[in-house]
Parts: structure tokens; sequence; C-alpha cells
């Protein structure tokens, strides 16, 4: 058995005519009007993340697809989504043309495995009952599918594109999901590597410092002692990184090993000159250098983070 679990929507009617196969049929919240059939049963229980929770729970099929009702061909939506699960896919992950790039790329950065899919916010998607069915969740609206994949798991998960002409049942709640995805990122150990990788470019400023006071002590010219000193800062920061911040990735080999610091270099590079630019930039604006360079450190450090993270040590 199928189930079909809709986050309730006023599209509804039109998407429910278009299905000819047998399923059945949850609908979160109370009917928009008067509609229905043996096989479709509302679900209420509070807010909207409950309801869906709930149908869920009480859901009887093998597999699970959860349908914002502004998918358009839900009957060859589903078909494919059932074939690909029957090969072997324990998720199968409805793309969105249209998707939100900056919120892509903010859950990306706070939760990595969520790289696994190009749209981890689909509200469109398939699940296998027995992935899910031992799992705590705790969403809000209708984002489960970050949810199954914050689990780590290693989920084998198939995409599909979907046709969507329709509005995301997330009624605005961006405050709230925000909090929630700082609160995932915190107990995914996130957060923390953020703070570590700061602890770590503070202790290669402090080396590059050093060595810089040491070989111009020594009167070598100034030009290769900064080199020097910078390279060796570079250097010393990505093994810091390799083995503390980013432990956790990576794949074995001396070829992953040198590609990722071949990596760590370019875009260290490039963070050297966004900070060089707001130095002189700010500066030329008539903002005092000191000042002007700590806004270039700070816009390099989330530059060297997001690289970083996003890049060099790619999940």
């Amino acid at each position: 058995m199928i189930t079909l679990i809709f986050p309730y929507g006023r599209n509804l009617p039109r998407v429910l005519k278009e299905i000819k196969g047998s399923y059945e049929i949850l609908v979160a919240g109370k009917p928009y009007r008067e509609f229905g059939g043996e096989n479709i049963k509302f679900i209420e229980d509070g807010n909207l993340a409950s309801s869906l929770m709930k149908c869920i729970k009480e859901s009887r099929g093998e597999y699970i697809i959860i349908l914002n009702d502004g998918v358009e061909e839900v009957e060859r939506l589903i078909n494919k989504m059932v074939r690909m699960a029957e090969e072997g896919a324990d998720i199968v992950v409805g793309v969105r043309k249209e998707k939100s790039l900056l919120g892509r790329m903010l859950v990306n950065l706070l939760i990595p495995c969520s790289r696994k899919t190009k749209d981890p916010l689909s509200e469109i998607f398939m699940v296998r009952k027995d992935v899910i069915k031992n799992m705590k969740m705790h969403p809000i609206g209708c984002k489960i599918l970050l949810e199954i994949i914050a689990t780590g798991e290693n989920y084998d998960i198939k995409e599909i594109p979907v046709k969507f002409n329709g509005e995301s049942i997330f009624n605005g709640e961006y405050s709230a999901y925000s909090s929630h995805l700082f609160k995932i990122a915190w107990e995914k150990g996130e957060i923390k590597r953020f703070v570590k990788f700061g602890i770590v470019g503070g202790l290669s400023i402090i080396l590059n410092e050093f060595l810089l006071w040491l070989m111009l002590s020594y009167g070598i010219h100034l030009v290769i002692s900064s080199l020097v000193s910078i390279e060796v800062g570079i250097l010393a920061s990505f093994i810091m990184n390799e083995i503390w911040t980013f432990g956790d990735r990576g794949k074995k080999g001396l070829a992953a090993y040198m590609k990722r610091m071949a990596k760590y270099n370019f875009a260290s590079i490039v963070g050297l000159m966004i900070n060089f630019f707001f130095l002189i930039f700010l500066s030329h604006l008539g903002m005092n250098p000191l000042k002007a360079n700590i806004v270039g450190i700070a816009a390099a450090f989330i530059w060297n983070f997001l690289a970083h993270n996003l890049w060099t040590w790619h999940v």
C-alpha cells in the first residue's frame, strides 16, 4: 500500500481528481470544502507540523509520499517515485525548478548532510515507512524532509524534477524555522565546528605574526618574511582544520589530502585578497585603517569558513 499525505490546501480537490490509482490518502487539517471518499481521511492535531506527524504515524502504507497540493501531473509523479523506490531508493526527492538559493546555501552550511540532495527544503518527497518509523522529528511547518536527512544516515536518495504551480505551505514562519535550523546545527555539532574554525584562525594569526617577527629580527627581507609567514600560517591552519575542525570529513588517501590542501591554499589566498580590498577601499573612504582592517578580517573569515565548509571539505 502507498500512503499519500497532503498538507491541506485550496487546490486539493483538483489534485485528488487527477489521482487515478488506489491509495490511502491522508490530509493534515480540516477540509476546505466538502469532498472526500472512503479512502480519504482528514487528521488535525494542533498546528500543521503536528498534524503531519500524526498523519505519518497513522499511515499504513509501505511507502509514504508527502505532496504539496500545487503539484502538477501528480499521477505521473507518483508512478515515477514508486518505480524509483522499488529499484532500491530509500528517499525520492521532488526537486522544484524554482527554489531559494540563499535558503539552500544556509541549510547546506548549517546541516552538511543536506547536500545529498539539490532541494533539501522540498515539500514533495517519498520515503519508505521503515526509514522513519522510529525517528523522532520536530519539524516546523511541513519541512519534514530535512529532519529525515539530518539524521546523517546513509540513505539511498534519488531525485526527480517536479512541475510545481503553487506556493510553499510555510506560512512565513521564517524566524521560527531559522531558529530550528540553528538548533539542529547545534545538535549536529556544526556550531561547534564554526567555533573551532575561529580558534584555528586565531592560532594561525599568532603563528604568522611570530614567524614574521622572528625572520625580520634575523634581517630577512620583508617580502620574503611576509610570504613565508603567510604560507606557513596557511599550512598550519590547514593541518589543524584537517585534524580537528573537519576531521569527520574528507576522503582518505594522499591524493585527496593534497587536493584539499591545494583548495585550502587557493581559498585562503582569496581571503587575503578580500581582507586587503576592504582595508584599502574603506581607508580610501576615510575609515581608520585599523578599523578597516578589522572589517577586512571579518569579511575574509566569513569567506574562508564558507569556502572551506562548502568546497574544501565538501561532504
